[in-house]
């Protein structure tokens, strides 16, 4: 049986409906796909388990929440679930993913759920792929906080920009994204450039400083919480949460 999944986009929502058979082989490309759903923004991801819909065991279900763990902190993004049949349902109120994912009987249910955010503040530059592309991202960043009255979080955000930017000029050959986004008091600063290859975390305490690890230790350092994602039609984003 041949596995997909149609996306769809509702009162702000992506809605997807997955068709086939969850299994060990198609596990990593569905999680991979609603990764890729949840990083463009929306205000939930709703996933859809209707008759199409089957699963090989139980346990494979924590598809659902694995990507709710990986999202959990970008700002004014849901994943919900719901199952249209009663068989889903049932799976959902055993236990698993529905000990942690919200899950409903109806798409209406769902979308009824959702607290629709306040409208985010939303800037973006495209930078060149050269080494003065650092220095664009840092004028944007300072000019941008700025405006939107973040003081207290420029240098911060400037410091995150310009490693993320910089990594994204070292590491591959395309012209990086920057986009800024203030969601509820937390700004969010992602980078995306066309390699496909995640940034290097950062050693662990204790072990020194390893090559190409400490710009990230000092994204950790002043970030609530940072990560990446595959970006649709290629590449990837990698992104870092600052403030409340």
């Amino acid at each position: 049986m041949t596995f997909t999944y149609d996306v769809d986009h509702v009162d702000g929502a992506t809605v997807v409906r997955p068709e086939g058979r969850l299994d060990l082989s198609t596990y990593v490309p569905l999680r991979d796909g609603l990764l890729k759903c949840a990083v463009t923004g929306p205000s939930a991801v709703v996933v859809l388990l209707g008759d199409g819909f089957e699963f090989a065991t139980p346990a494979l279900m924590s598809v659902f929440s694995t990507v709710w763990t990986r999202v959990a902190e970008w700002p004014g993004v849901r994943i919900m679930l719901v199952g249209e049949s009663d068989p889903h349902r049932a799976a959902l109120a055993g236990g698993g993913a529905g000990r942690f994912v919200p899950h409903y009987p109806t798409l209406a249910d769902a979308l009824g759920a959702v607290e629709q955010p306040a409208q985010p503040q939303r800037d973006e530059a495209l930078l060149p792929d050269t080494p003065v592309g650092a220095l664009i991202a840092r004028q944007f960043v300072r000019e941008t906080c700025e405006r939107w009255d973040l003081g207290d979080r420029i240098e911060d955000a400037v410091l995150v920009a310009t490693e993320l930017v910089e990594n994204a000029l070292e590491h591959t050959s395309s012209a990086p994204s920057l986009r800024l986004e203030l969601r509820g008091g937390r700004l969010v600063v992602a980078v995306r450039d066309g390699g496909a290859t995640p940034p290097k975390p950062p050693p662990p305490a204790g072990r020194g400083l390893l090559p190409g690890g400490r710009g990230m230790r000092m994204v950790e350092s002043v970030s609530r919480v940072w990560g990446h994602s595959p970006w649709p039609g290629g590449g990837k984003v990698v992104w870092a949460v600052l403030g409340r």
